[in-house]
């Protein structure tokens, strides 16, 4: 009979409770969304804080307006593979983001299918891959199949660059190429990559390229919002960059960029899911060109100075109620430490109570006693908003301090090894 592993139980246990608390996979029963507050389970309305549509695009008119118009003009959806023929909507698509990015592109369902298509091509067998521990699961699964060709694959601690420089020189003289693969913006801490002391290594190193899947990112950084990285640094020939449209650009799909043509079209043609996967739906499609029409309007700077604010408040607040913030960057997602996953649990729960739905960051997404709170913030929460939660937690911390339940500086202690990135800069 078959067994399932411990480990494994014990999460699915884990998920199961937190499901019954309305905490995990908790239910949104709306019937309308706005993207300030939903309904969840029983009927409680929380204000959400585990939106990752930051600049709250995906209830904008004109962009519902283009998807609405699509399906009537062509049907919900094109089916047919892209090999064969495809609408021309497609690469309408692609030429409206390489004026974004200034860069070849391909346009995909999702990141994960655009890292399958990209890796097991750009990679060869002959190349080594150093991924970043906190790398995404979607870049950890395109990888698996580089691995499986016999590609050499290891991890490295999270954004150690002086561990990167000595893993090259052990494997520079024994590999062609080294591809370091990292997160953009990690969706856990918030954290962004250290681009600049990557261009450096770039600079330094021929063989070293870099990967990056800069999902949360995309639109509220970055000029004409082409994301946290390229906010950092200008393109590089020895970059690739992967952004998902979900959480900028307020449509569904991804975006990959290239460093130049013949590499856009080869991954094009011989990629596996660009050939046998399906296309993105016409209005998706379609809503995705309004959105890139949006991007590129002169008041795009004004969204991004909106969310920029959003950011500054909730870490100079924080800092003003003591709350463990557990990395100060200037990024729309904050992690706040609660240590245990009872503690995680307890402090989920009256926020949901409170009238405040945050994510629950667990094991197997961040160590076993690194429980936290994960807290994004939009364009669609105000100001006044981020304050109400910020000051509920305050007082929590508080009375649970004063019952011998929390130690907000043994917290801070737990997660400080974990976290040793520089502060970025916009």
């Amino acid at each position: 009979m078959f067994q399932i592993p411990k480990k494994l139980e014990w999460v699915n246990d884990t998920f199961n409770t937190g499901q019954k608390l309305g905490i995990f996979k908790a239910r949104v029963t709306d019937q309308q969304l706005n993207g300030r507050t939903v309904t969840v389970n029983s009927g409680k309305e929380v204000i959400f804080f585990g939106n990752c549509s930051y600049l709250g695009l995906e209830i904008n008119p004109e962009i519902q307006d283009a998807a609405i118009d699509a399906i009537r003009r062509y049907g919900t959806f094109f089916s047919s593979s892209r090999s064969f023929i495809g609408l021309d909507l497609n690469e309408q698509l692609e030429e409206q983001f390489e004026k974004i990015f200034e860069r070849p592109v391909n346009i995909c369902p999702t990141t994960t299918l655009g890292h399958i298509s990209n890796l097991p091509i750009l990679v060869d067998r002959k190349d080594a891959i150093i991924m970043d521990v906190f790398v995404h699961q979607c870049v950890q699964t395109a990888v698996a199949l580089c691995k499986s060709e016999g590609t050499h694959v290891e991890f490295l601690r999270h954004s150690q660059l002086d561990l990167l420089e000595e893993k090259i020189n052990q494997l520079k003289d024994k590999h062609r190429n080294i591809w370091y693969m990292i997160d953009g913006v990690y969706s856990m801490f918030g954290d962004g990559a250290p681009m600049k002391e990557l261009e450096y290594l770039m600079n330094k190193y021929e063989q070293l390229h870099v990967y990056v899947d800069d999902a949360h990112g995309m639109s509220w950084a970055g000029p004409k919002g082409s994301g946290y990285v390229l906010s950092q640094i200008k393109y590089h020939e020895k970059l690739f960059l992967g952004a998902s449209l979900s959480k900028g650009a307020g449509v569904g799909g991804a975006v990959m960029v290239y460093p130049d043509r013949k590499i856009k079209e080869t991954i094009k043609n011989c990629g596996s899911t660009m050939v046998f996967s399906g296309p993105m739906h016409p209005s998706t499609i379609v809503s995705a060109l309004k959105s890139v029409e949006i991007h590129l309007r002169p008041d795009f700077g004004d969204r991004q100075l909106a969310i920029k604010q959003r950011i500054e408040y909730f870490i100079k607040r924080s800092r003003q109620l003591n709350i463990p913030l557990i990395g100060e960057y200037l990024t729309p997602i904050f992690f706040i430490g609660v240590g245990s996953i009872e503690n995680g649990i307890m402090f989920t729960t009256a926020l949901i109570e409170a009238g405040f739905f945050v994510d629950i960051a667990s094991f197997p997404s961040v160590p076993l006693k690194n429980t936290g709170l994960r807290i994004t913030v939009t364009n669609h929460v105000s100001i006044e908003d981020i304050d109400s939660l910020l000051v509920f937690l305050s007082d929590f911390i508080t009375k649970m301090e004063s019952e011998g339940k929390f130690d907000r500086e043994e917290v801070r202690k737990a997660f400080a090894p974990k976290v040793r990135v520089p502060k970025e800069t916009y």
